[in-house]
């Protein structure tokens, strides 16, 4: 090869050499702006998530406590009109009841035996 072929091809090279150390550096320049845009679109996203989340969550309890309130509103309506009873009804209430739990039936001792 002659000197002057080697010349052109040794500057050529460098050049090249220096094209990719700047098309490198413009790369991570790049992706260092995207990362930057991608964090910061996640950052809002994520904040409006946590806010759909509260919002969801508030609903959800003001509808819990009012399910509890209605419930606490019958039961109590209910003890009031059992405490309302009379003693004759609450004895008959009483013996269904034994009688359906209690074994044997409506006599004290099966079998016949006392």
């Amino acid at each position: 090869m002659t000197d002057g072929l080697l010349k052109d091809i040794i500057k050529l090279e460098k050049r090249i050499q220096i094209e990719v150390v700047t098309e490198r550096a413009r790369a991570d320049e790049w992706q260092q702006r995207e990362l930057v845009a991608i964090e910061s679109s996640f950052a809002v996203d994520l904040d409006a998530e946590e806010e759909c989340c509260r919002q969801t969550l508030a609903e959800k309890k003001a509808e819990l406590q009012s399910e509890g309130a209605a419930l606490e509103a019958t039961s109590s309506a209910w003890c009031q009109r059992l405490s309302m009873l009379d003693d004759a009804t609450l004895c008959d209430v009483l013996k269904r009841h034994l009688a359906a739990i209690l074994p044997g039936g409506d006599h004290d001792h099966p079998h016949g035996q006392s």
